[in-house]
């Protein structure tokens, strides 16, 4: 069974293909997944309870999670939540909305971040 870090590990390894392979859509996609299992994984380290049964925190609830349940630096909290709200609204424009444009340099961008809430949490 895998965990939460290593699904993320293996979404922003596969943004990085999708990148090289010019499926800016689908990197962007897979870039904020990559950033939602990794606050995932230090979520349920701390709650192992959420809405509808679940045993992950919603989308919409990851940044109130980091901001009430993680024990990081309030600077860190707020980074990694501003980060992943970004990701998420890159996400939505990448998987719902075909009129926005979604280019080279944005799926760049978004697995630089979702690079960051990594290393925010992990330190690589």
């Amino acid at each position: 069974m895998e965990t939460w870090q290593q699904l993320s590990e293996d979404a922003l390894q596969a943004a990085e293909v999708l990148l090289r392979e010019e499926h800016y859509r689908s990197s962007v996609s897979r870039s904020y997944y990559a950033s939602y299992c990794a606050a995932t994984n230090e979520i349920v380290k701390k709650l192992n309870t959420f809405s509808h049964g679940w045993k992950n925190p919603s989308h919409e609830k990851v940044p109130t999670y980091i901001q009430s349940n993680l024990t990081l630096p309030q600077e860190k909290k707020d980074t990694v939540a501003t980060l992943i709200k970004t990701l998420r609204l890159f996400r939505e424009d990448a998987d719902y909305r075909p009129q926005v444009e979604v280019n080279e340099q944005m799926a760049r961008d978004c697995i630089r971040d979702a690079a960051a809430v990594q290393q925010e949490f992990w330190g690589r």
